[in-house]
C-alpha cells in the first residue's frame, strides 16, 4: 500500500476538525449568501402556503356547515377562489425555490472543486508519489458530491423546516394550547435519538469514504496496468483482493445502514405516537364540548405538517453527518501544502541563455537514503551533456531538480548565475522542454497534444514542428490528419510515432534547455533512427541534458558524466572516456558494442 502523507491525517479531535471544516466550507458559501437568503425566503413561502388549507377546513366545518343558512354561498366561492390563487403562487415559488437552490448549491461546489483542483495542480511531485491517483480523484468527485448535499439538503432545507416548524407551533397554540403541549411532548425524544446516533453515523461515514478511496485507487492502478495483470495471469489474485475490499466496504455500509434504520425507525415511532396522543386527548375534549370538531380536524392536519419537517430534519442529520465527513477529507487535502514553493519576491525570468551550475547539490527523498551527494556540475549554454550510470545512480533525480519538481536538500542550482529558487516556478519551467522515455499524451487530437508545447501556436507553426520532428508524414496519412483522436495516453499510436509527437511538442515550446530521458530506449531500429535525426535537429542551439543507456545515442555529446551512488565518478567526451582503463563507461561500451569495437 502507498504511504499516505502525514499532513493528510492531522491528530485533531473529530468534533473540532468538523467545526473547522464546516467554518471553511461556509467561506465558499458566503459569496452566495444573498442568493441563499432569497432561496430560503421562497422556500418559507412555499412551506407556509399549505398551512392555509387546514384552517380553511376548520372554517368550513365550524362556520359554513353549522350555519349554512346564514352564510351566503358567495363567501364560500370567494374562499375557494382565494385558495386556488394561493396555490398558483405556490407553484411559482416552488419553481423559484428549486431553481435557486440548485444554482446556489452547484455554484458553491463549482468554486470548491476548482479551488481543490488548482491546489492539487500546485502540489509537488512528492505528494503524487505518496498518493494513489484514484484516491485523489475520489476526493475530487465522491467527497465533493457529498459536501454538495450540505448546501441543498442540509443548509437550505433546515432553514425552511425550522421556519415552518415555528409557524406551525404558533398555530397549534392558537388553536388549542392543551393539545399543543401534548403534541410537543415527543420532541425531547427526537433530540435524544439524534444525539445518540449522529456521532456514530458520522464515524461510519468517514470510514466508508476512506475505504471507497482505497478501492478507487486500487482500481485505477489495476485498470491502468491490466496488460501486466493478464500477462502474469494475476486476474484471480486481484479479483480476490477486490472482493476482500468490497466485503469490508459492504460491512461498513451495512453498519451505517443499520444505524440510519434505527434512527428512522425510532423517529417514525415518535411521529406516529404524537398524533395518537392528540386524537386521544382531543376526543375527550370534544366529548366535553371544550373543542369543536373543525378545530380538532385542523389541529390534526397541522400536526401532520409539524412532524413532516421534524422527520426531515432527522434525516438531514444523517446527510449532515455524511457531508461533514466529506468536508473533513476535502480540507485535509487543502491542509497538505506543496513542498516546492516560490520564495517571497521570486522574479520571472525571460528567455534564459542556458548556463547551468549544480553547486554541492545534495538530495534525498523523504525517509530514504541520499540520492545525490555533494554533486558539482557546470553546463555551459548550448552544451549537450549526457548522463550515464546504473539504475539508482541519481540520473533521473538530477534532471527533475532542474524544473523544481523537487527541491535540493543541500547546495543550489543556478541558471545564468541566478538561484532557480529565486525564479517564479512558471517562468522557470517555461525554460525547459522534456522528452521522456514514455511520452505522456492525452485523450484528444494530435493537434491538441502538440499545442501543449505552445497553446496559441498557429497551424503553420504546428506543421513546421512536425516536419522538424519527422512526424508530418505519418500524421498526414491518418484518416483525420492532425484532428485524429489518439486515445488515452496515445494508445492508437506506435512507440516511434508517440516519441516524434513528443519531440514536435518540444520544437513548438522552443525552450532554451532540453531534457531527454532515455528517448530511444524502447524503440525499434527504424523508429530509433528517425527519432535520433529529429533529436539532432532539436539539440541545435540548446543546452541539453540526455539520460541514455544506449551509448550509441550520445557519441556526439559535448560532455559525458558518469554517475554512481549519487556521485560523479567520470566525466569527459565519449572518446576520452573510452580510453580510461577499467572505467565504468568503457565497461558499458564494451558490453553494448562488442560487435563494433570502439578502441
Amino acid at each position: 500500500m502507498v504511504q499516505t502523507p502525514v499532513a493528510m491525517h492531522k491528530p485533531q479531535q473529530p468534533d473540532q476538525a468538523s467545526r473547522r471544516s464546516l467554518s471553511r466550507f461556509l467561506a465558499y458559501v458566503r459569496p452566495y449568501r444573498a442568493l441563499l437568503i432569497l432561496t430560503v425566503l421562497f422556500g418559507i413561502i412555499r412551506y407556509l402556503i399549505p398551512l392555509a388549507l387546514p384552517w380553511t377546513v376548520k372554517v368550513l366545518v365550524d362556520e359554513f356547515f353549522h350555519s349554512a343558512h346564514t352564510r351566503p354561498h358567495g363567501q364560500l366561492h370567494l374562499l375557494m377562489i382565494g385558495l386556488c390563487a394561493l396555490y398558483a403562487v405556490y407553484a411559482v415559488v416552488s419553481y423559484c425555490r428549486s431553481y435557486l437552490a440548485g444554482l446556489a448549491g452547484h455554484r458553491v461546489i463549482f468554486d470548491l472543486r476548482q479551488a481543490l483542483y488548482l491546489h492539487l495542480q500546485r502540489m509537488s511531485l512528492s505528494f503524487f508519489d505518496r498518493q494513489k491517483i484514484g484516491a485523489v480523484v475520489s476526493r475530487m468527485t465522491t467527497d465533493i458530491a457529498s459536501a454538495q448535499n450540505f448546501v441543498g439538503a442540509a443548509f437550505i432545507n433546515t432553514a425552511m423546516d425550522l421556519s415552518c416548524i415555528t409557524v406551525i407551533i404558533v398555530l397549534l397554540f392558537v388553536a388549542n394550547p392543551k393539545l399543543a403541549l401534548v403534541s410537543l411532548s415527543v420532541l425531547p425524544f427526537y433530540a435524544l435519538v439524534t444525539q445518540l446516533l449522529q456521532k456514530r453515523i458520522k464515524e461510519k461515514s468517514r470510514l466508508m469514504h476512506h475505504q471507497l478511496q482505497e478501492m478507487s485507487g486500487d482500481l485505477h492502478e489495476q485498470f491502468a496496468g491490466i496488460s501486466t495483470i493478464q500477462a502474469f495471469t494475476q486476474e484471480e489474485a486481484v479479483a480476490h483482493e477486490f472482493r476482500a475490499q468490497s466485503e469490508e466496504y459492504f460491512d461498513t455500509v451495512m453498519s451505517s445502514v443499520k444505524l440510519q434504520s434505527i434512527a428512522l425507525g425510532a423517529t417514525g415511532f415518535l411521529t406516529a405516537i404524537g398524533p395518537i396522543l392528540v386524537l386521544w386527548v382531543g376526543a375527550t375534549e370534544v366529548w366535553a364540548a371544550r373543542l369543536t370538531i373543525g378545530t380538532l380536524m385542523a389541529f390534526y392536519a397541522y400536526l401532520g405538517m409539524l412532524y413532516q419537517p421534524i422527520q426531515r430534519m432527522t434525516e438531514l442529520n444523517l446527510i449532515l453527518a455524511n457531508s461533514l465527513a466529506a468536508m473533513d477529507r476535502i480540507f485535509e487535502v487543502f491542509d497538505t501544502f506543496p513542498e516546492v514553493q516560490e520564495r517571497p519576491g521570486a522574479q520571472p525570468v525571460e528567455r534564459a541563455r542556458g548556463d547551468l551550475v549544480f553547486e554541492q547539490v545534495n538530495f534525498q527523498y523523504e525517509g530514504r537514503a541520499p540520492v545525490l551527494k555533494q554533486l558539482d556540475l557546470t553546463i555551459r549554454a548550448g552544451t549537450t551533456m549526457a548522463l550515464v550510470g546504473p539504475s539508482g545512480a541519481g540520473k533521473s533525480t538530477l534532471v527533475k531538480l532542474l524544473p523544481r519538481y523537487y527541491d535540493v536538500t543541500g547546495g543550489r542550482i543556478t541558471l545564468d548565475g541566478e538561484d532557480i529558487r529565486d525564479m517564479t516556478l512558471k517562468s522557470l519551467r517555461e525554460q525547459v522542454a522534456i522528452v521522456s522515455q514514455e511520452p505522456i499524451l492525452f485523450s484528444g487530437t494530435i493537434a491538441e497534444n502538440l499545442r501543449y508545447g505552445k497553446p496559441m501556436a498557429t497551424e503553420q507553426e504546428v506543421r513546421a514542428a512536425t516536419r522538424a520532428a519527422f512526424a508530418d508524414t505519418f500524421i498526414e496519412q491518418l484518416p483525420q490528419g492532425y484532428q485524429t483522436e489518439i486515445g488515452e495516453r496515445g494508445v492508437r499510436l506506435s512507440g516511434g510515432q508517440k516519441q516524434r509527437l513528443a519531440i514536435a511538442r518540444a520544437f513548438l515550446k522552443d525552450a532554451p534547455i532540453l531534457i531527454l530521458d532515455e528517448p530511444t530506449s524502447a524503440l525499434d531500429a527504424e523508429s530509433e533512427e528517425l527519432v535520433k535525426q529529429a533529436l539532432h535537429r532539436l539539440l541545435e542551439g540548446r543546452t541539453a541534458l540526455i539520460i541514455a543507456h544506449r551509448l550509441s545515442t550520445i557519441e556526439h555529446a559535448d560532455i559525458v558524466v558518469v554517475l554512481e551512488h549519487g556521485r560523479i565518478i567520470e566525466r569527459g567526451r565519449h572518446a576520452e572516456l573510452l580510453k580510461l582503463p577499467g572505467g565504468l563507461y568503457r565497461r558499458y561500451a564494451e558490453h553494448q558494442l562488442a560487435s563494433h569495437p570502439m578502441v
